[in-house]
């Protein structure tokens, strides 16, 4: 069929915002690739994935320790927003990128970038204070995890708000999340860990977000409420 678009390029380019983020988790990981390989760094380049995620990654530890002396150094409140880029292993690395380039250009494309950063980061944000809450000094957080259930979130309010203005069913948008959550809980028994904490702050951290920022296809907070009330 003849397209009167002969510039329009076969696939629809991702969002510049994310393009950027999963480039600096790709970045940071070939590093760590790179460097256990013993391609660069010479012979201590193989602890740079134990060294990094003790500078930058989220420490329970160091939160409480800020809280307690109320002293926040740079240094320490930036694991908040370092610690979704470096993962404990090349799949979880990939994993996450994949997420990241699929759940963002759904949401990319239908939020604002700075939108897209306050989601991503936000939950983040949230699943580390939320790790710290319930499981005091013992716990850490590395990877994406978080920021990507929140991007789930925002896919969940956008589909949510989409449904209900064509008249269906807006709480079939919950469908992803829900299978999600019964393999996290099958996953959970069978291999423990403290993962499912991350997962579910994110997405509740993404979903708040994008329904308080009110993006085009849902009517915001008010309609949910609504919603939630006749039913």
């Amino acid at each position: 069929m003849f397209d009167p678009d002969a510039d329009a390029p076969p696939v629809n380019p991702l969002p510049a915002v994310v393009i950027v983020l999963a480039l600096m988790m790709g970045v940071v990981e070939l590093l760590f690739q790179l460097g256990e390989a013993g391609l660069i760094g010479g012979p201590t380049a193989i602890g740079w994935r134990g060294s990094i995620a003790s500078t930058f990654g989220f420490s329970n530890n160091v939160a409480i320790w800020m809280w307690e002396t109320r002293q926040f150094p740079p240094e320490h409140l930036m694991r908040f927003v370092t610690y979704p880029f470096i993962h404990v292993s090349f799949g979880d690395a990939l994993f996450s990128i994949i997420f990241v380039l699929a759940l963002g250009k759904f949401v990319g494309e239908r939020v604002s970038s700075w939108v897209f950063v306050l989601v991503f980061f936000g939950s983040g944000i949230f699943a580390a204070v939320a790790n710290t809450v319930f499981f005091g000094t013992q716990g850490a957080l590395l990877g994406a995890d978080a920021p990507t259930y929140g991007l789930i979130g925002a896919y969940t309010w956008i589909l949510f708000g989409r449904l209900q203005n064509e008249g269906e069913d807006a709480f079939q948008a919950f469908r992803l999340i829900g299978s999600l959550a019964v393999l996290h809980v099958i996953f959970y028994f069978i291999f423990g860990g403290n993962d499912w904490l991350a997962r579910a702050s994110g997405f509740v951290g993404g979903f708040a977000i994008t329904t308080i920022l009110r993006p085009k296809e849902a009517a915001g907070i008010s309609y949910l409420l609504a919603r939630l009330r006749k039913r």
